[in-house]
């Protein structure tokens, strides 16, 4: 039972300090990333029965998930090296949960942005403004200012696997031993 505590704690924990870091610097440092990702393996190597193959599993499909759109230009690699570091401590069918609950749950929050946006500014001048910078001709890509995300992908990755937790302690879902 101790060992499910310290578990919970260390992803709770490393969640919980990804997204606070990805939400103010838009971006999530290796020296994050990285030490999660090898405790992970170290944690279920020596103390979880489910051993190192279930860690290199998680980190594996957390890898495949986001490289792709990262390929594609949908993302960063720091989103990458999150979930793949979050499924070296999930394994590969939580890791699969918490990014399926981590998809719904931005696309919930992108919508209440939109919403607050259009309720706040107007459907019109959001219109307006598109088109006026659509027409300008004069401006380059490069010229024009980067937009970034409004919530990075991290919090909502955060909440999902808090939800997926706290689902586990409830259901007695994690034996570790």
């Amino acid at each position: 039972m101790v060992l499910t505590y310290i578990f919970v704690g260390l992803v709770g924990l490393y969640t919980a300090v990804a997204a606070v870091v990805d939400f103010r610097l838009h971006r999530i440092p290796n020296y994050l990333t990285v030490p999660a990702a090898v405790t992970g393996l170290l944690f279920h190597s020596f103390f979880s029965s489910w051993g190192a193959l279930f860690s290199i599993g998680g980190f594996s499909v957390g890898f495949v998930l986001l490289f792709v759109p990262w390929l594609l230009g949908g993302g960063g690699m720091g989103d990458v090296k999150l979930l793949a570091a979050l499924g070296a401590w999930l394994g590969p069918v939580y890791m699969l949960f918490a990014f399926a609950t981590s998809i719904f749950l931005a696309a919930i929050i992108a919508l209440g942005v939109l919403i607050k946006v259009a309720c706040t500014k107007g459907v019109g001048t959001a219109k307006h403004r598109y088109l006026s910078q659509k027409r300008d001709s004069a401006s380059t890509i490069s010229d024009r200012p980067k937009r970034s995300r409004v919530v990075p992908f991290a919090v909502p990755v955060a909440m999902s696997t808090w939800i997926l937790l706290a689902w586990l302690i409830s259901h007695g879902g994690i034996k570790l031993t």
